[in-house]
């Protein structure tokens, strides 16, 4: 079996690492992981790379292929339905990605989804916060404080209690 194709993409927030098999990408993260010499699934890094740009220079590109393979139901659900509910420059609370996948009153459930996001930016887990307006956490890149440059970056602006302001 080969491995996985391995390869970084550098990001105004810091290096990213795209992993991707056959399939698609199986991960886009924040990582230090070292490139490897594995040309499989090469064409979806490149869209990867192509669409990170993308998102950076606030223009649209491509989705890449994902691999989904090493998803529950419950996660292909919440994950899969992210997007739909929070597109560019829109946030969706977790309760409120709770109910969109049918699962009502499971918003520490999705927060575990989010945490374990494998395709940062490419499946939107930042635009996920509390009910309250706060940000909450961030688990990739450098937390909360590039959660909210993310959405900054988005059109986003926080009162002085990390809390956005609409």
């Amino acid at each position: 079996m080969q491995q996985d194709g391995v390869r970084a993409i550098d990001t105004p927030l810091g290096r990213m690492v795209a992993v991707a098999s056959e399939t698609g990408l199986t991960s886009l993260g924040w990582s230090d992981e070292n490139e490897n010499g594995s040309a499989v699934g090469e064409g979806h890094i490149e869209g990867a790379r192509e669409w990170v740009r993308a998102f950076f220079e606030r223009r649209a590109a491509p989705l890449p292929e994902l691999d989904r393979s090493g998803l529950t139901h419950f996660q292909d659900s919440v994950l899969g339905t992210l997007s739909e509910v929070a597109p560019f420059g829109e946030v969706v609370s977790y309760g409120g990605l709770a109910s969109a996948t049918g699962s009502r009153g499971a918003s520490r459930a999705v927060g575990s989804v989010m945490a374990s996001n494998p395709w940062a930016l490419l499946v939107p887990c930042h635009r996920v916060v509390r009910s309250d307006g706060r940000v909450g956490n961030y688990s990739g890149c450098e937390g909360r404080s590039s959660k909210m440059w993310l959405l900054g970056h988005e059109g986003h602006h926080f009162d002085a209690e990390q809390r956005l302001v609409r």
